[in-house]
């Protein structure tokens, strides 16, 4: 342990050299910048050119600052912002200059990666409530779209997909961008004339992110405290509204051995937007034909893989619904509906959910049927969440879930409070308590789980700490595991250098581990550490680092690492070694790559991991994944055992709104290849054309009998109709 005690000094007395700024508090109201909002009086065409007189006439703002790298300086090249507004939406225009001319942007498709992109963004909170949902739409000089909702400046919904258009234009000295928000999908309070909002803009020639008004390194945009005004809005009054969206599906598919089917069936979903801060949604043939596939992975961990949501109903709203940890516990996890223990889709026959936000707190309500096509049983799922807010940083919540199963008639219910107290503008505390209830055939059980972060400048330390009993069952939840106790402390350094001519930007130690014991006995069953002594943050955002990863394994019965390669229970003690490299993402071409090797258990394992991607337009984006394992050494095994997963992906985007992608998987760990090849054509803000093409088989089979082939071609037409 010496070493683990060496680097922590090491940190720790590096730290106090800092040479990065300190946090600097937020400003109070009479000193918050502040941007007027005209009424429009003829009509915006979205063309990107800010022509009308009435952007002429409209007062600007500028004077951009840096966030990072060099906080309070200001940003190397200038932007002017003008707001607009009618009966039906509210206008945003940005003159962006940029000498030269050149843009980077990385591909056209939607909900782009914020760090490899130019872009402009917009943040709102009408609420000026920094407990609420801070609405955000950001755009590249393409026109390619990004919104989200950002929660305490820590959580990022990137699944929120709302109503709204841009358009960019590019000249050989400026880009500028024109932005349509239709009221209607905005959520304000009545008669508010005068919101919190924020701007800024990545150049990422310079990797510079830079903002309106200013907000320290250590936090983000999102940190709402920092942000300024806009003044003399005047959204009309919110009566309500209805949001349509169905869809139509023709779905041919076919496997091996059996006779093909041909099924065409319609559902969609039905929004009403009861006020502007509580909507009701109902469901039918609920369908996720055109949701992403999930990526393989070769697990080696002794946890379950964490798989996130990907279908699009579940995700709206669904970080109200959050409570836990992604990966390690969460009471509620919406990917145990409507899909089987494997993955396999499952019929979702209907539901509903009702959501109710304001300043004060939050409720949410979701009923969910289900059927399992192979047996015809259902299930029934229930979820009621509620927050109480009592301060601008102190909040209250409580979880309840309730499964129904027809088949075995059993029921599941499940309990859970939660809480966040941010106790400064650095510090804050995240508790959750979690109890199953007995049920026939089944012990009540409970769990806890706190987060503490403290992040400033130049340090974050972070401590995840979570017990799970042995009786604690959450069958619409998720749990890394059963019966355990986990600790996961991390902390890191970031201290501003400027090696290598300047082009070192950041010097970024950082030292974690994750620590298992049995949650029944409390005996030690694994801890992993990784010892990160020497980073490198480039200018160029390159991140080059160096670790040691010492362990130590417990294992209690036999454990099989991957097939054909089974340890037996002992003590295991090792280290491995790390060296991971990110090259410049915003480039044409760029590489990831991590590379490990080392004991692992009683033998050696050698991986890569590389991910090659080449861009040589924004219209044509290629990568390949490949993960190599080479197990060697094992007692159990006299010769090289290796796994190999490769993942070729194709984009091809016509346009910002016409795409297509092929997604191919190979993996001869799971003996399996899959084929997801996708063309989406966005006629309309969020109504779209699909065609998806489907193909699944088995590879290495040595019995005939475990061969399979699945393959599926589905047409699905979906339209967005607000009433």
């Amino acid at each position: 342990m010496k070493p683990i005690y060496l680097s922590l000094l090491f940190l720790l007395v590096f730290n106090n050299f800092s040479l990065a700024q300190a946090i600097f508090p937020s400003p109070n109201e009479q000193h918050k910048l502040t941007i007027r909002a005209e009424p429009a009086t003829q009509k915006i065409v979205l063309d990107g050119s800010l022509s009308e007189e009435d952007w002429q006439r409209c007062q600007s703002v500028s004077g951009f600052v840096q966030s990072m790298p060099n906080q309070g300086k200001k940003a190397t090249y200038g932007t002017e912002v003008k707001i607009l507004y009618d009966k039906q939406f509210i206008y945003i225009g940005a003159v962006c200059y940029n000498p030269g001319g050149k843009v980077l942007v990385q591909d056209l498709r939607r909900d782009f990666i914020y760090g490899n992109n130019d872009l402009f963004g917009v943040f709102i909170d009408p609420f000026r409530d920094v407990q609420s949902p801070v609405q955000s739409f950001l755009v590249t000089p393409l026109g390619t779209q990004r919104d989200l909702l950002i929660y305490d400046d820590r959580i990022y919904d990137l699944n929120w997909d709302a109503v709204w258009d841009a358009k960019c234009r590019v000249t050989d000295s400026t880009w500028s961008v024109e932005m349509a928000i239709p009221w209607s999908t905005l959520r304000y309070p009545e008669g508010a004339t005068t919101w919190s909002i924020n701007f800024n803009r990545n150049i990422r020639k310079f990797n510079e992110v830079t903002g309106w008004s200013p907000w320290p390194l250590a936090y983000t945009v999102g940190r709402m405290a920092y942000a300024g005004l806009v003044t003399n809005l005047h959204p009309p009054e919110n009566h309500g509204s209805l949001q349509l969206n169905p869809y139509v599906l023709g779905n041919a598919s076919k496997s091996k051995g059996y006779a093909g089917s041909n099924t065409a069936h319609f559902g969609g979903e039905v929004k009403w937007l009861v006020s502007t801060n509580t909507s009701l949604e109902a469901t039918f043939n609920t369908d996720f034909a055109q949701a992403d596939a999930d990526k393989q992975v070769i697990n080696l961990s002794r946890s379950s893989v964490f798989f996130p949501e990907k279908r699009q109903f579940f995700l709206e709203n669904a970080n109200l619904f959050s409570v836990g940890q992604d990966g390690i516990i969460q009471p509620f996890f919406s990917r145990r509906i409507g899909l089987s223990d494997n993955g396999a889709p499952l019929t979702i026959d209907g539901g509903v959910r009702l959501i109710h936000q304001d300043s004060k707190g939050a409720f949410g309500a979701m009923f969910i049927r289900q059927t399992d096509p192979d047996t015809c049983s259902g299930s029934w799922f229930g979820v009621i969440r509620g927050q109480k807010n009592f301060s601008d940083k102190a909040r209250l919540g409580a979880l309840v879930t309730y499964r129904y199963d027809d088949i075995h008639g059993m029921s599941n219910a499940v309990a859970a409070v939660d809480g966040y107290w941010r106790i400064s503008q650095p510090l804050f505390i995240r508790p959750m308590v979690s109890v199953t209830l007995p049920s026939a055939g089944s012990k009540g059980g409970m769990a806890y789980f706190t987060e503490v972060s403290y992040i400033k400048n130049t340090m974050n330390f972070n401590l995840l700490e979570t017990y799970v009993s042995k009786d604690y069952d959450p069958r619409t939840g998720f749990l890394g595991r059963t019966n355990f106790v986990n600790t996961q402390p991390t902390f890191w350094l970031t201290q501003p250098v400027n090696w290598l001519n300047g082009h070192v930007r950041y010097f970024a130690p950082f030292i974690g581990a994750d620590i298992y014991h049995d949650a029944a006995t409390l005996g030690w069953e694994e801890a992993n550490l990784n010892i990160v002594p020497f980073q490198l943050i480039f200018k160029n955002g390159t991140i080059f680092w160096l670790a040691l990863q010492p362990s130590w394994q417990n294992l209690k019965s036999d454990y099989t690492i991957v097939p054909g390669l089974t340890v037996a229970p002992a003590i295991y003690r090792y280290a491995r070694f790390d060296m991971n490299v990110s090259t410049d993402l915003s480039k044409a071409w760029s590489l990831f790559a991590d590379i490990s090797t080392g004991g692992f258990y009683n033998g050696k394992l050698t991986s890569y991991n590389l991910i090659a991607r080449l861009v040589p337009v924004p219209n044509i984006a290629t990568d390949i994944n490949y993960i190599y394992d080479d197990f060697y050494g094992f007692s159990a095994v006299s010769h090289h055992l290796t796994t190999h997963l490769v993942g070729p992906e194709v984009r091809l985007s016509f346009t910002s709104k016409i795409q297509l992608s092929s997604f191919y998987q190979y993996n001869t760990d799971s003996k399996q290849a899959a084929l997801n090849a996708r063309f989406s054509w966005e006629f309309k803000p969020l109504s779209f054309v699909y065609l998806v093409f489907n193909d699944l088989r088995s590879i290495n089979t040595l019995l005939p009998s475990d061969a399979f082939h699945q393959q599926a071609g589905i047409l699905k037409i979906s339209y967005i109709l607000q009433l």
